[in-house]
């Protein structure tokens, strides 16, 4: 039985994949897929052990953590392209599934045998350190497994190259011409930052602690002139990271990093009501970092992974929450969110995405207000040495205004063209998170020495 199972690993996923898809439709595998091959390889050859010298635990618990090795290859892999499109892959099909996801169905299964092996497995059968004599089946497993293994080995060294070489993130096609291969050192592992998602690791934004940065400034901007300061009410829980004003209610919704909604009255120094978003309920709601009110006078609330709430607001100013789920981006998907508005006219949810690592570029997603599906993106060209962080957005007639954090400007953007028409300096910030208009009025919020404050500027347009 384990001899047919090793020959069954060997002759068919193995066999398979480098024979008939590699040396003769000239696949090439990916990183992953050398490390999966790699995985099944090393289920083949326990399970060679194990049809040598019986069922003994060290062989047992190898297997197992082979396979649930493997497995966590296989989802990591397949969850990379489930997301995209239908039909849409990496490689070929076999049976109409990608070989990747057949890797999550090939662990579950040996994962299962083995199970079964055990199962109905006497204890005595355990217990056994006796050799069991080969017989010619074994033999033709043994050999088989040699074969394909010389054949990988011929494959890894001339399409991968020697150590330190290692495999592609999307490798051309096998050949037998070596100056058309690639020998690459690229997607060796690092420490630093790690997490399971490998290089989906974007590291999150801390709003208590973003950066100022002179090289995100535009060179030429005029001075916003200061009209005062509004003391926030005290009792309000965590930093203010976004803030927006209705002008049917006369109210002002303000939240925070704490998961707190604040309606406050128009002169911002009262609070009306409050209500705390479940960050952790069906869809992960938190580091909040958007809101503004509907049409409809709800209010909408966003988090930095495009998530986002729908709360209703009765005639008593008390909240509940009606709705929630994810905005789904193209260009942005490996960015997270610093703002959100609403363009009325358009009928459309704006959002703008944060630079990272990755897209080191700022997104403008539009979003259908009838079914929050993406309607259009667009990346907004920023004339400085660096791309700036946007932790504010709001939306006029004629205008998109953002608040620059890093660079501690306001930026006015043309709503038909995208490009910044005019740049104003605010000196007196510290950390300037919201921005919203009431009248000809701008307002921002920002903290100095523990007190949450709202500064209001005139309107330069």
């Amino acid at each position: 039985m384990l001899s047919a199972l090793s020959f069954g690993l060997t002759l068919i996923p193995i066999g398979i994949a480098t024979v008939i898809l590699g040396y003769i439709l000239g696949d090439n595998p990916c990183i992953l897929c050398w490390q999966e091959r790699i995985a099944i390889i090393l289920l083949s050859l326990c399970a060679l052990y194990m049809s040598r010298y019986g069922l003994r635990l060290k062989y047992i618990s190898t297997y197992y953590i082979i396979c649930i090795y493997g497995l966590w290859l296989s989802i990591l892999h397949s969850s990379v392209h489930l997301g995209q499109d239908i039909g849409q892959g990496f490689g070929g099909l076999i049976l109409g599934a990608h070989a990747y996801t057949w890797g999550v169905f090939l662990f579950i299964a040996n994962l299962i045998i083995m199970s079964l092996l055990i199962g109905f497995s006497n204890e005595d059968s355990l217990r056994n350190t006796t050799r069991i004599r080969w017989g010619t089946f074994h033999k033709i497993s043994g050999y088989s497994f040699i074969i394909v293994i010389f054949l990988n080995v011929i494959q890894a060294f001339t399409q991968v190259g020697p150590p330190p070489y290692i495999g592609q993130a999307s490798p051309k096609n096998f050949s037998y011409d070596l100056s058309k291969t690639v020998w690459t050192t690229k997607h060796w592992p690092t420490w630093s930052h790690f997490s399971f998602r490998a290089n989906n690791y974007i590291e999150q934004p801390d709003f208590n602690t973003l950066p100022v940065n002179e090289s995100t400034k535009f060179e030429h901007a005029n001075q916003l002139q200061k009209i005062k300061n509004i003391n926030l009410p005290a009792d309000i829980t965590g930093r203010v990271t976004a803030i927006s004003y209705d002008e049917k209610r006369s109210v002002v919704a303000i939240a925070t990093n704490k998961n707190w909604i604040y309606l406050l009255d128009k002169t911002a120094s009262k609070i009306l009501s409050r209500y705390k978003v479940d960050p952790k309920f069906d869809k992960d709601v938190s580091n909040i970092s958007g809101i503004f009110f509907d049409k409809n006078g709800e209010v909408i609330v966003t988090s930095v992974y495009k998530s986002y709430v729908k709360l209703s607001v009765d005639d008593l100013y008390r909240m509940k929450e009606v709705g929630r789920g994810n905005l789904k981006t193209v260009r942005a998907n490996k960015s997270y969110i610093g703002s959100s508005a609403l363009s009325l006219l358009d009928n459309e949810y704006l959002t703008l995405s944060l630079p990272n690592k990755v897209n080191d570029f700022i997104v403008l997603s539009r979003f259908s207000r009838k079914d929050m599906i993406l309607n259009a993106e667009q990346i907004i060209s920023m004339k400085t040495k660096e791309v700036p962080i946007i932790t504010g957005m709001t939306v006029t007639d004629n205008a998109v205004i953002l608040l620059n954090n890093s660079g501690k400007q306001l930026i006015v953007l043309d709503k038909e063209s995208k490009k910044p028409i005019n740049v104003y300096e605010m000196d007196d910030v510290n950390n300037p998170q919201g921005v919203t208009i009431i009248s000809n009025k701008v307002l921002i919020t920002d903290e100095d020495s523990g007190n949450k404050i709202v500064k209001t500027y005139l309107l330069p347009i």
